[in-house]
């Protein structure tokens, strides 16, 4: 078991790798100036320059990757350039309310479909198991971004 969860964990490191390096490219290459967004078009030539500095911006790429990296694995993932604070303790103000609707969630899954499966296992290959396996493959097909918004309009108080 130890084996497995290591060659897991191992298997990975490939991943975040490739997450990390591509949120770190994104900032690089999207089109538009996050400094220029940021201070305004009209924004003079040495602020911008400045608050490139103070960024780190106006280093080379593989440094400012490096850097990056280096943040990363501390868990300080740097300012938020859009809202000009801590993208950590941003996601630190947010961990709860996060928690709180996974559990929520996680809650309403296992309270329907420990049910469903005990009847569908029950009554194999009869109507009400058909019915269930459509109504599962349905919801597991549907896709999130579209499900989110029909759910709060659903249960959204007013």
């Amino acid at each position: 078991m130890l084996r497995y969860l290591s060659l897991r964990m191992l298997y990975t490191l490939p991943a975040v790798w490739l997450v990390v390096s591509i949120v770190f490219l994104l900032i690089h290459f999207v089109p538009g100036d996050p400094i220029l967004q940021m201070l305004g078009e009209g924004a003079p030539a040495a602020d911008v320059e400045a608050t490139r500095h103070l960024y780190g911006l106006d280093r080379p790429l593989g440094e400012q990757y490096l850097h990056y990296w280096k943040g990363v694995l501390r868990g300080d993932l740097g300012p938020s350039l859009r809202f000009n604070q801590s993208v950590s303790k941003m996601i630190a103000q947010r961990y709860p309310y996060t928690l709180e609707l996974t559990l929520a969630s996680l809650l309403v899954a296992i309270v329907l479909s420990l049910p469903a499966g005990v009847r569908s296992a029950q009554r194999r290959n009869r109507w009400d198991d058909r019915l269930l396996s459509v109504v599962s493959l349905f919801g597991l097909s549907f896709p999130n971004f579209a499900l989110g918004p029909i759910l709060i309009l659903f249960f959204a108080i007013k």
